[in-house]
Formats: C-alpha cells, sequence, structure tokens
C-alpha cells in the first residue's frame, strides 16, 4: 500500500494539529515544541524507520547546544533549566494560540440575546453577546470580534439560560435586564458599573428597554416608565401608567407615550432628563352630525415622521384611532399643533395588525386585508384594494410600484411579494414564498429552522429587493433579487452554512443590518453575510 500525502495527528501534548508528509517520522509540535514521531500506517508492515509505537509520543527536545566535554552535574544543570524554559514557552504558546485560536476551539456558543457595538467600524461592529462558555460550563456575558475571530473578553457568568432578557448597547457601555434589576456594564472589558432596581420585571414590548441622551428606560410589566442616569445609575424619574401601554417612542430627547389622565387616554411627551411634560395632546374625533365621539385609547397607533432615531427640526407625528367614527390626524411634534384631521364613520380600528409606510408624500397603511394611502399634506385617504384571501403589509414604494408583503388566509397560510399600482391598486406582480415565514415583524416567525420549517428575510439594496431564505437539511440560504418594478428575479445563488446539525438549528436572529451585510445569530454563532454576493464574511465562534 502506497504511503498517504499526508498524515494528521494531534498533537498529545497540546492537542494542535499536524501534518506528516509523505517519509517524514517526526517533526517539532510549532505550538509547544515537543517532538513528535508518526504512528504507524496500518496496514503497512514495519521497519527500521517504523521502531516508535502506533500511538504517536511526544518527548520535549529543549533548544540547546550539542553536548560537549562539560561535567555530567553542570549539563544536568543546563539540561533542566532548558526543559523549564522550553515548558514556560510551551505553556505560553498555549495561552497565546487559545487567545488567538480559530473559532473551532474559542469555547463560547451565542444562545443570544446580542447587541452590536463599536458598528462605525467599516468591516462590521463587535457584538456583546450571552453565550454558554463549555470550559466553565455556565453562561456568561462576552465581548466578540467577528472579524479577528477572537473573544475581547469573558465577563459575568450565570447559571441560567434565561438570565439575561435583554441587552442595549449605547456608547462606551451596554444595559442588560436580569431578572427585576438593570446593569450597566463596559464595553471596554465587561466590568459592572451599577446596579439599578426596577418595579418589576421587564415588559414585552420592542422599546421595552431604551438607552438615549443620557437616560436608560425601562418599561416594567407593571406599566411603569423608569428612567435612570446612564453614568451613575442613580434614579432620573418614573411615571406610573394609568394602565395597559403598548409602548412608547423616543425622538429629539423626548419620549411620546400614551397614558390616562383624568380618565381620559392622552399622549403625552415627555423630557427625556427629567420626565417632566412638555406637551399633552388630547385628540377628538366627532362625527359631522355631532352624535357621537371617539378618543385616544391604550392601543391607538401614533407615528413619529422621520422615525425618532434621525434628528429633525421638523418632524410631524400622525395618530390613528377611533371606532365610528375613526380619525387619523397630523400633528406639529414641535408645537403640538394639529394640521390636519380626516374622520371616517366606519372607523380606521386600532390595533396591533397596522402597519404603515410613511412614504415622501403618502403614508399607507393596512388593516388586516384592506389597504389606504393617505397624503400627508392635505389628509385626504382614500381605499387602494381590499383582498379578503390576504392581509396585506406595505414595505416600500420604489420605482412607483408599491411592494406589499402578503399572507394567504383563505386555505393553508402562505406569504409572499406583490407589487401593485399605488394608485389603482391593480396587481402588477406576484411572488410565492412557499411554506416560509418571515423574519421581520409582523408576525416573525418563531427563531428555529427545520427542513419544514424555512424563514425568510425581505431587504433592500440599491432599490432592489433582495430575498434570503434560511433553510436547513441542508443548512443553507438560497437568495434571489427581485426588480420592483416588474417582478423579474435575477442573481439567485444558495450559500451553504457548516453548522452542526444539517436538519435544524435555532435562528436567524437578526442582530445588525450594515448593507450589504446581515448579521444574524444561528447556530450559536454570529455569522456576517453579505447578501449582495450570497457571501459569508464573518463566522464566530
Amino acid at each position: 500500500m502506497d504511503e498517504p500525502r499526508l498524515t494528521k495527528v494531534a498533537c498529545p501534548s497540546c492537542g494542535s494539529p499536524l501534518l506528516f508528509e509523505a517519509g517524514v517520522i517526526s517533526m517539532r509540535c510549532q505550538f509547544c515544541q515537543a517532538v513528535v514521531e508518526r504512528p504507524l500506517q496500518p496496514g503497512r508492515p514495519a521497519t527500521l524507520k517504523d521502531n516508535p509505537p502506533a500511538r504517536p509520543q511526544a518527548r520535549h527536545v529543549p533548544s540547546s547546544s550539542p553536548p560537549s566535554a562539560l561535567s555530567t552535574g553542570f549539563r544536568g544543570v543546563l539540561l533542566f533549566l532548558s526543559i523549564l524554559l522550553a515548558a514556560g514557552l510551551a505553556l505560553l504558546a498555549v495561552i497565546l494560540v487559545v487567545q488567538n485560536a480559530p473559532s473551532a476551539v474559542l469555547n463560547l456558543g451565542v444562545t443570544g440575546p446580542a447587541a452590536a457595538i463599536s458598528a462605525d467600524r467599516v468591516e462590521g461592529p463587535d457584538f456583546v453577546v450571552f453565550g454558554y462558555d463549555s470550559p466553565g460550563e455556565s453562561y456568561l456575558l462576552a465581548r466578540i470580534d467577528p472579524v479577528a475571530k477572537k473573544v475581547v473578553w469573558r465577563g459575568k457568568h450565570f447559571d441560567d439560560i434565561s438570565a439575561i432578557r435583554t441587552i442595549v448597547a449605547d456608547g462606551d457601555k451596554f444595559f442588560t435586564i436580569e431578572g427585576r434589576d438593570l446593569h450597566a456594564y463596559s464595553a471596554a472589558d465587561g466590568k459592572e458599573l451599577w446596579l439599578a432596581r426596577l418595579s418589576d420585571e421587564v415588559g414585552y414590548c420592542e422599546e421595552c428597554l431604551s438607552a438615549a441622551d443620557g437616560r436608560v428606560i425601562a418599561l416594567t410589566q407593571d406599566y411603569v416608565i423608569q428612567a435612570f442616569d446612564a453614568e451613575s445609575g442613580v434614579p432620573a424619574w418614573k411615571r406610573r401608567m394609568g394602565g395597559y401601554t403598548g409602548g412608547f417612542q423616543i425622538a429629539d430627547g423626548s419620549l411620546w407615550v400614551i397614558d390616562d389622565v383624568d380618565d381620559r387616554s392622552v399622549l403625552l411627551q415627555l423630557g427625556l432628563s427629567d420626565g417632566g411634560e412638555l406637551s399633552r395632546i388630547e385628540p377628538e374625533c366627532v362625527r359631522e352630525d355631532g352624535y357621537a365621539s371617539s378618543t385616544l385609547n391604550a392601543s391607538s397607533l401614533f407615528l413619529l415622521d422621520p422615525q425618532g432615531s434621525v434628528r429633525a427640526e421638523n418632524r410631524s407625528l400622525y395618530i390613528w384611532y377611533g371606532w365610528s367614527p375613526g380619525c387619523i390626524e397630523r400633528w406639529d411634534a414641535n408645537s403640538a399643533s394639529q394640521t390636519w384631521q380626516i374622520e371616517d364613520e366606519s372607523g380606521f380600528s386600532p390595533s396591533g395588525d397596522y402597519t404603515v409606510l410613511a412614504a415622501p408624500e403618502t403614508l399607507f397603511f393596512t388593516e388586516r386585508n384592506t389597504l389606504w394611502a393617505t397624503s400627508a399634506a392635505d389628509g385626504r385617504t382614500r381605499l387602494v384594494l381590499e383582498d379578503e384571501d390576504y392581509e396585506l403589509v406595505p414595505l416600500a414604494l420604489e420605482q412607483g410600484v408599491l411592494v406589499l408583503r402578503t399572507k394567504r388566509t383563505r386555505g393553508t397560510t402562505q406569504f409572499g411579494l406583490r407589487g401593485v399600482d399605488p394608485d389603482s391598486g391593480a396587481t402588477l406582480w406576484e411572488h410565492e414564498i412557499e411554506d416560509a415565514e418571515p423574519l421581520e415583524p409582523p408576525e416573525p416567525a418563531f427563531s428555529h429552522v427545520d427542513e419544514d420549517d424555512p424563514i425568510f428575510s425581505v431587504r433592500w439594496i440599491d432599490g432592489r429587493i433582495r430575498l434570503s431564505l434560511f433553510q436547513a437539511n441542508p443548512t443553507r440560504i438560497s437568495f434571489v433579487t427581485i426588480d420592483p418594478k416588474n417582478g423579474r428575479t435575477f442573481d439567485e445563488g444558495v450559500l451553504a452554512l457548516n453548522f452542526s446539525y444539517a436538519d435544524s438549528y435555532f435562528g436567524p436572529v437578526a442582530v445588525a443590518w450594515k448593507p450589504p451585510v446581515l448579521w444574524f445569530i444561528a447556530d450559536s454563532k454570529i455569522l456576517g453575510v453579505d447578501i449582495s454576493a450570497a457571501k459569508l464574511l464573518y463566522s464566530m465562534p
């Protein structure tokens, strides 16, 4: 039998992989400097060169000068010191290897949640993650750098996978909810900075833990908004809500929330610094005949445009509320003055099923299977389309085409994309997404992919739709680009994912989006995928 060109064995001293070329019977491990002898090739008769046993053995050979006429005792001392030096170098090498090891030996699984930090770096952000530490057999906080493939630091340890509810990063700090406690940590080294006690566990809204303008704000399940100084953790202010609230929005140093005041629901603008009331909006929707009127309730929908993450001198506030009658209103958020009001006897039902797309001149919004369009200038509202077989979500107005996400409600559920004429509501094209659920809200899928339950994501790159389909058995992402003008598909591709199990995995959970790279958690890893090129850029660990 011919000898193989390469034989791979593990160093018995440090475990590092070694490759023996044909004819080589021993070599020095580059990590711990142990001399490792090649094992016998199965099925080949031994020769004088093959005297070493089949299991590789290591002998540490110090790097010293050849023996001389020195006394045996002195040579022994030199040998002992050399061995100590070699052992020290080997230990240092092992430490360096572990610290800078490739992903396979980092012994850290990302279970989530996670938050991006240093997001302004061109190559991509670092992440603070909650994960499982295999050597310590516990969960922990860690900062990882997927670009350099290293763990920057390992921090606080926990016994329970549910110990941390959420993570929010802001500047040089990040904040976690641990039970009923709000914790602040340094993003640089993971050291805990302060701890504050909450009145209850945090709520389940997307913004129930937020950080902005030197404040950390939590909305707890007992309907209390609590704000803390981000530097010290000292309580800044607290507001006990009159009852259930659907959440709050932050913009330009203030917080907007619907609350019950004097037995009436009002929209409040509170200062982030002290929680003081900056303005109060009490809309009333009155029928033309004056017979009945409607007011806000905790489920009414309000929208700030542009969105709160963008600083704006001129900001509009839109409100949908009321049942027979129902009203849509536009307000100037800075002056708290009404710009226009549109009343409809059938009502614009305030519910969580509402989705709104704020295009430059028009607001498109849906209530289940009905799509409306409202002029931003004067509030004129018209019915665009009604489809009793589909729920509709407006995604974008691109190249004069309104792109909707559809969900078939008659028969088996099926999601898809549809391009419609925004004026007539006529269907221009449709793209079915068979047997998959969406990654993005509303109604996001449970984050687990198996052979029968793929998950899709819709992102926009250069004015075109990039559809990503996360699949299992085999684990992969399938991509297709869709021209929103005519629905034509092109740039199809497949990215194979080397996950632990081929038939299922947890994820994806999107944690950052920096076009064209989508960062997400899947299979206990943070991955950065260039979705435009169908290319895996980073995987950690």
